[in-house]
């Protein structure tokens, strides 16, 4: 080869080596080596295919024809198959290989002829060392070229300078893109160890789950939350400038369900942490790191977070893995200190309600405890209809804590049963504290497993430890009241208040006996609705201590309005309540075994916490005829 064609292909390179250095990726030199060749030799179009890795093919990746890109097209283009006698005759030689008629030629691929309308083509190889890393096939549009001598050289020598240049970029390449990866993990290595650092302090200090994921957070710049094993959110937060509809929802229930989701965590479940995401159907559409919250052998949760305007790198997932450690590690410290201050408030209540131990060391340890014994508190009793089954004392306290957080309560298992000592708020009205809280009260015996089981007894308040313990044998009278005389669906929950002194003696009475006699009492005012009136009187009389005056005024009707009913319960019923002693005790005992029963509603029934109506204070009145 005589020196010209390589000073030529020198000067044409030449033109090409300033912005090869510059170049950002291969394609792009491969366009500038295109336009390069074309002038060089004087053919219209290029054609530059590399080498696939591990296979004698080649793959189109660019090309210039008059000028002008070749389209995305050539990119689904391979040489080197079988039916390619060119590229095989050009890796055996290793020398540019002409074709003067394509369409007759029987090494043309006669698709790709008619595909680029070739009809004359030279295949140059460019070589580096012993192996061609890649083709320039060059042509005219749909018109022979008569490649001479001295262009099948020039293309020769532009294709070896053009390959040392090829591989020498891409080695630039690797080693820049290595060094960007390396500085990548390097700087997200150090935002990981700030994230351990950052969160490690806080766990330290005892703050809170909600702390730990705002900070997790600001330092990632993404969304998190926690999810618990049935789907609840806890914890979520939000970078700064972050929308609420940011907030991760891989783990809600509605989409956890779904077949890819689900996939997903069942390959995962023994991971540390992973990848998940995006599921469109779900209209998820960012990757989200999940990583388990373990405590022990217990799935606590998962740490979820959210890809959020930049891509997860591996250390964001070293980060969520160290986060959801430190998460676990609170949680257990919080649950450890938890249970060490409720074991000790459960033995104390223990000791107060069960009276097992003398007061002056009871009295001690609640001051250990930080426990005032003069603080008014009222007892509740959770009892069973089935002995098998009783109520379990820790789901008792976690209910409190959940539907009353506000409250001060030590749970204990007592007799059978389990009891809760609930202190009354500062300023609280201990008269109408229980009525007041009612409905919690209810919610917590709701709330338990099996709570259709389940039913409770709430004591008055008192103080003291002997207080105490009145308070809950009085609960305790109230729950079997309740299991004696309320049937299964009936009503489960009752206060002392309502049941008044009765519920002293309904406790220790005959159900079946006691059933009858009030059936056979006042049953017939509760089966008749045309004598609700009656049975509203009847109650309102007990709830204003005798009075008819107050009751008239109460029901806003007349005097002698009240009288008549008065005097029409006693034609039916035989009870002259207005004046004798006996026959009030046996409208209270028997209006008390209908509410109980659920046959009056609690609010109407409130005679039966009312006290009997002073002698001095009755009126005798003669009865009037219907």
């Amino acid at each position: 080869m005589s020196d010209s064609p390589m000073r030529r292909a020198f000067a044409a390179l030449s033109k090409v080596t300033p912005a090869a250095a510059t170049v950002t990726n291969v394609d792009d030199l491969l366009r500038l080596l295109a336009d390069g060749v074309t002038g060089l030799v004087g053919v219209e179009r290029c054609s530059v295919y590399m080498r696939e890795e591990r296979q004698n093919l080649f793959r189109g990746c660019v090309g210039c024809c008059k000028g002008s890109p070749l389209p995305e097209d050539i990119k689904r283009w391979v040489a080197g198959v079988p039916a390619d006698g060119v590229t095989r005759e050009l890796l055996e030689t290793r020398r540019p290989v002409v074709v003067a008629n394509a369409r007759r030629d029987p090494r043309m691929v006669k698709a790709t002829v008619r595909h680029w309308q070739i009809r004359s083509i030279m295949a140059v190889p460019m070589p580096v060392g012993a192996e061609v890393i890649g083709l320039l096939l060059l042509d005219d549009v749909d018109r022979q070229h008569e490649f001479a001598p001295e262009e099948v050289e020039l293309a020769r020598a532009f294709a070896e300078l053009a390959g040392g240049l090829i591989a020498q970029t891409q080695t630039r390449l690797e080693l820049q893109s290595k060094l960007g990866a390396a500085s990548r993990q390097l700087n997200a290595l150090r935002r990981a160890t700030a994230v351990d650092e950052r969160l490690s302090d806080l766990v330290l200090e005892g703050r809170s789950l909600a702390d730990l994921t705002a900070t997790l957070a600001q330092l990632l710049g993404k969304p998190c939350a926690i999810f618990r094993p049935d789907g609840e959110r806890v914890a979520p937060a939000l970078p700064e400038a972050a929308p609420e509809s940011a907030l991760p929802r891989l783990l809600e229930p509605a989409v956890a369900a779904l077949p890819e989701v689900r996939e997903t965590l069942g390959e995962h479940e023994a991971s540390r942490a992973f990848v998940a995401g995006p599921v469109p159907a779900a209209g998820i559409l960012h990757r989200h790191v999940v990583a388990p919250v373990v405590l022990g052998d217990e799935l606590w949760g998962r740490l979820v977070v959210m890809e959020h305007k930049t891509r997860f790198t591996g250390g964001d997932v070293v980060a969520v893995r160290r986060a959801a450690t430190l998460i676990s590690l609170q949680v257990s410290s919080e649950r450890k200190a938890a249970e060490a201050d409720w074991n000790a408030g459960a033995s104390l209540a223990a000791e107060l309600l069960g009276g097992g131990s003398d007061d002056l060391v009871a009295r001690r340890r609640a001051d250990r405890l930080g426990v005032s014994l003069e603080a008014k508190r009222l007892v509740i009793v959770f009892g069973s209809r089935d002995e098998a089954e009783p109520a379990d004392f820790r789901a008792v306290a976690a209910a409190f804590a959940r539907e009353a957080p506000e409250l001060t309560v030590h749970v204990t298992a007592l007799e059978g049963a389990v009891a809760a000592l609930v202190e009354l708020p500062v300023g609280a009205d201990p008269d109408g504290f229980a009525a007041a809280n009612r409905d919690r009260f209810e919610a917590v015996r709701a709330g338990l497993r099996r709570s259709a089981r389940l039913v409770a007894g709430v004591s008055t308040p008192r103080c003291g430890a002997d207080g105490y313990r009145a308070a809950h044998r009085e609960a305790r009278q109230v729950v079997e009241c309740v299991l004696r005389f309320s049937p299964p669906g009936g009503p489960a929950l009752f206060t002392a208040e309502e049941l008044g002194v009765g519920g002293l003696l309904l406790s220790t009475s005959d159900s079946e006996a006691m059933t009858a006699f009030a059936e056979q009492s006042v049953g017939e005012l509760v089966r008749d609705h045309s004598k609700a009136e009656l049975l509203t009187t009847l109650c309102s009389f007990f709830d204003n201590m005798g009075s008819i005056r107050d009751v008239a005024t109460a029901l806003d009707v007349h005097e002698n309005t009240i009288r008549y009913r008065l005097s029409r319960i006693e034609e039916l019923t035989g009870m002259a309540v207005v004046h004798d002693p006996d026959a009030q005790l046996c409208a209270r005992l028997s209006l008390l075994v209908l509410l109980l029963q659920g046959r009056l509603p609690v609010g109407e029934a409130s005679a039966a916490a009312a006290a009997p109506p002073a002698l001095d204070e009755l009126e005798v009145v003669p009865a009037i005829a219907g």
